[in-house]
Order: C-alpha cells, then sequence, then structure tokens
C-alpha cells in the first residue's frame, strides 16, 4: 500500500513536466549564440554600406533615400571592427570569475539586455557623433558579451552528459554559423532598403530581446533549478556527472596549475589561432568581396554568408560521427580531439594559401572561401569543448582564460588588416594579409598536436577550504548543484546511479 501511495506521489509531481529539458536548454542556448552574433557581426557588412565608394551603385541608393553615408578611412574602419575586441579581451576572465558567484542564467540574460540596448542605441549615436562614439559602443558591446561563453560553458557542463557532449554543446555552438549566416545574408538585404543600414541595428536588437524573454521563461543554471524537468532524467545527467563533477562548495580554484598546464596552453594557443582565421575572414572578407571582387551589396551579404552555411551544415555529421566514434572506442577521445583539430586548422590553412593567389577569379575565390570556412566546423569537436575534457569543474574558468586570449585575434586580425592593406582593390596586399592568417593557424594546429590532451587533469579534484576574503572567485563552483538540492538528492544520486545506467541500457 505504502508503495503504491509513493508511485502516485511520483506520477502527481511528474505532472506538467516535458521530457528532453537538456535537448530544450541546448537550443535556447543556441539561440543565445544565434543572438549574439547577430549583434556582434551585423558591422561587417553595416560598416560597407555605412562607408560606400562615392558614384557606386550603394552611394546613389543610399543618397536617393536620405541615409547618412560616411568617408572612413581603411585605419578607421580597422579601429571600429576591433574595438569590441578590445573589450572583450578584457573582460571574459573577470566575467567567468563572476559567474562562479552569481547565477548564470540572470548573468548571460543581463549581458544580452545590455548588448541589445547599446545596439538599439546605435544609429542616433553615431549620426550625432560620428566614429568615435561607434568604437566606444563597439567596446562596451566587447564587454558585455565576454560574459556569452564562460557562461553557456559553465551551464552546459551542467546539462550535458559526457556521451552527448559532442553533440549538445556542438549543436549549441552551431548558434556561431547559424547567426552569421542570417547576418550577412539579411543584412545585405536590410542595407539595401530605403531603412539602409539603421535597420541592420534595430533588427538584431529585437530579436536579442525576444531571446531575454525566451531564456527568463524556459531557461535555467542547472537541472536542479528547473521547473519542467522530469524527475528521472535530472538524476540521469546528475548521476552521468558523478565522475568528474564535484558537489562541494567553496572550492580553490587552481590558479597555478592552470596556468602551467600545457593541455590548457593547447586549447589556448589553438583557441587564438582559430580566432585570428576567423575574424579575419568574418571581419574583412565583406571588403574584399565588394572591392576585389566587386559584389553590390546585397549580393556581398550572400557571397560572405555561404561558407558559414556550409559550416553549419557541415557541423551536424562532424559531430554526430565523432561521438559515435568514441562511444564504439574506435579512437581515444584525446585522439578525436586532436586530428579534428588538425583536419580544420591545417586543412583551413592550406585554403587561406591558395586563396590568397586567386587574385579577381571570383567563382575560384568564392569557392575557396566556403572551403576554408566550412572545415572549420571540425575545430567544434576539437579545442572548442576540450574545456570540458580538461577539468570539468573548472569549465567556465578555462573558457574564461582560452576566450580572453583568443580575442587577441578578433583584435589583431582587423588591425594588422588594416596597416597591410592601403589599396583595397590591391590583390597582392590581399595577398600577403591571407598568408599571414594560414600561417597562424598551420602553427597553432602544430601546437595543438604536440601538446594537447583530453584526459581529466589531476588538478580538476577540487579542495574545499574556507576562503575568506578570497570568496569572490571561489564561491560557487561552476558544475556543483543550487543548494537548494545538494543535500536532499547527492545521496539518492549516489544510490539511484546503477539503475539508472542500467535502465538507459
Amino acid at each position: 500500500m505504502q508503495s503504491k501511495t509513493h508511485l502516485l506521489e511520483d506520477e502527481f509531481s511528474e505532472r506538467g513536466k516535458i521530457r528532453g529539458v537538456r535537448y530544450l536548454q541546448s537550443f535556447l542556448l543556441f539561440l543565445c549564440l544565434f543572438a549574439a552574433y547577430l549583434l556582434r557581426v551585423s558591422i561587417s557588412v553595416a560598416i560597407v554600406a555605412m562607408t560606400p565608394d562615392k558614384n557606386s551603385t550603394d552611394f546613389l541608393l543610399e543618397t536617393h533615400y536620405h541615409i547618412p553615408v560616411f568617408s572612413w578611412t581603411q585605419h578607421t574602419k580597422s579601429l571600429i571592427l576591433s574595438a569590441f575586441f578590445w573589450g572583450y579581451l578584457i573582460m571574459n576572465l573577470p566575467a567567468a570569475m563572476i559567474g562562479r558567484r552569481y547565477n548564470n542564467q540572470m548573468l548571460l540574460a543581463m549581458s544580452m539586455t545590455l548588448t541589445v540596448a547599446l545596439s538599439l542605441a546605435t544609429p542616433m549615436l553615431v549620426v550625432a557623433f560620428n566614429w568615435p562614439i561607434l568604437v566606444l559602443i563597439r567596446f562596451l558591446q566587447g564587454l558585455t558579451q565576454a560574459f556569452t561563453m564562460p557562461m553557456i560553458h559553465g551551464i552546459s557542463a551542467k546539462w550535458a552528459p559526457p556521451n552527448e557532449r559532442g553533440r549538445l554543446v556542438g549543436f549549441v555552438l552551431g548558434g556561431l554559423q547559424f547567426g552569421t549566416v542570417i547576418t550577412l545574408v539579411g543584412s545585405g538585404i536590410l542595407a539595401s532598403t530605403r531603412s539602409g543600414w539603421p535597420s541592420i541595428y534595430y533588427t538584431s536588437g529585437a530579436f536579442g530581446i525576444f531571446w531575454v524573454i525566451l531564456w527568463l521563461i524556459f531557461g535555467s543554471e542547472s537541472p536542479d533549478t528547473h521547473r519542467l524537468i522530469t524527475r528521472s532524467e535530472r538524476n540521469y545527467i546528475k548521476s552521468s556527472l558523478t565522475q568528474t563533477v564535484s558537489e562541494k562548495k567553496n572550492l580553490i580554484t587552481p590558479w597555478k596549475e592552470i596556468f602551467t598546464s600545457m593541455p590548457v596552453w593547447a586549447v589556448t594557443i589553438s583557441h587564438a589561432g582559430h580566432n585570428c582565421g576567423f575574424w579575419l575572414l568574418l571581419s574583412e572578407m565583406p571588403t574584399f568581396i565588394s572591392s576585389v571582387l566587386k559584389f553590390d551589396i546585397k549580393s556581398d551579404g550572400f557571397v560572405s554568408a555561404l561558407p558559414y552555411l556550409a559550416m553549419w551544415l557541415c557541423q551536424f555529421p562532424v559531430t554526430y560521427f565523432a561521438d559515435y566514434m568514441n562511444k564504439k572506442n574506435v579512437t581515444s577521445l584525446t585522439f578525436s580531439r586532436k586530428f579534428w583539430n588538425t583536419l580544420g586548422m591545417s586543412g583551413g590553412a592550406l585554403g587561406l594559401m591558395v586563396l590568397g593567389y586567386m587574385g579577381e577569379n571570383a567563382n575560384a575565390a568564392i569557392c575557396m572561401y566556403v572551403f576554408v570556412v566550412a572545415i572549420g566546423c571540425c575545430t567544434n569537436v576539437g579545442f572548442n569543448i576540450n574545456h570540458l575534457d580538461l577539468a570539468p569543474n573548472y569549465a567556465g574558468i578555462l573558457m574564461g582564460f582560452t576566450n580572453a586570449v583568443a580575442a587577441l585575434g578578433g583584435v589583431l586580425a582587423p588591425t594588422v588588416c588594416g596597416f597591410i592593406v592601403h589599396d583595397q582593390t590591391s590583390v597582392d596586399e590581399w595577398r600577403v594579409v591571407f598568408t599571414l592568417g594560414a600561417v597562424i593557424l598551420f602553427f597553432s594546429s602544430i601546437f595543438y598536436i604536440v601538446f594537447g590532451s583530453a584526459e581529466v587533469q589531476s588538478w580538476n579534484e577540487p579542495r574545499n577550504e574556507n576562503v575568506g576574503v578570497r570568496s569572490f572567485m571561489q564561491m560557487k563552483t561552476d558544475y556543483g548543484s543550487s543548494s537548494k538540492y545538494t543535500s536532499s538528492s547527492s545521496s539518492f544520486v549516489k544510490v539511484t546511479s546503477k539503475y539508472t545506467m542500467f535502465v538507459r541500457q
């Protein structure tokens, strides 16, 4: 009779719950990166529309519709494009440390809200104060968006079981490419309308607001705090993480071990090299396509987006195949990470070298551009999720650190390009830029092969100490459960762990 009562209570408590909440969280985080890249990448096309060549079709169209246009030098445009990454560079690690103390869900929502507010204010402020205010806005948006990746990695680590990590986190990271595709295509279309380039900022801001509302309603920092998750799914996720994720509180971050770990530096160098190549293409290719290949602004957007569409589509079979090979023990996790990372980065380096010698052959250059970007999807199961392998308890901190260093790539790519390219129509000057990008990608790939690893590091097992004044950095583990549930559920999870895994078999 008592067992029947418990069954009835369980059935009643599960009413109104939904299955597969971890997939819902992945979808929401995917949309987060999608929205973030709408706001981040739109400047690459918007700046082309804001500074059209005099007497070009775009210039005549914009002046006809009384849309403000500007006469900025290539150096000024490079300064604008790099400003975001200075803010991003400064704030990444502090953002990760703040995320250890405060609720990651709310930090992510606040970050997006501030970025949206700056985007919506951009057209009016730029018309009033010209390019210096745009540099400031981009810098501030870099500060606010610095919270995005550390929070996403911290949240993903609490939701993604190890044997689903490649697919779930790979899908989330696909938001980068999908956001880039829609931004480049949509921005080109919006810029060619009567509303002109200001509509790019308003549209991306509107979607950011929509995402914040969705996230506050359906998102959660961890399975413990989600009101719609079933008990069986919560227990499955928690039991799958018991070997690498600590329930302890007041964890001391092993800074010395992190900064002296060669596998961590392998991820960091690879991350920085990849960012340099990625942002070189993303920020400068619209200008190359417009100035060298002679596409108008609408066609420029479509052509610039095509490689990222290919990248987004390719990442699905790549992440599933990589997870399948790991699950069947065909490859070790370390070999898998190195193989896919090498394919993505060395393949991209080779493609960049060839792209530099395509000249004004538009069809060949576009095909090679598609190849270089698309093959980069392989890094989504390479260095991009390696943080979770090395130290699940400190994945947010690792992402904050590597992302901060990698932001240098976003700073240097447009800045160096501005110093090299004085004549935007010069194929020879662009060849130097592409060759430099290829060398950086190749070196980063080799460094990862030599020093990379997917083994859980010994310092992942945390020390539980009273921390006093250092509590700002140490208050909350990236992967620990909410205190509301820790004491009541930790023993239950241990008892049911074997049973849960048996049922899933």
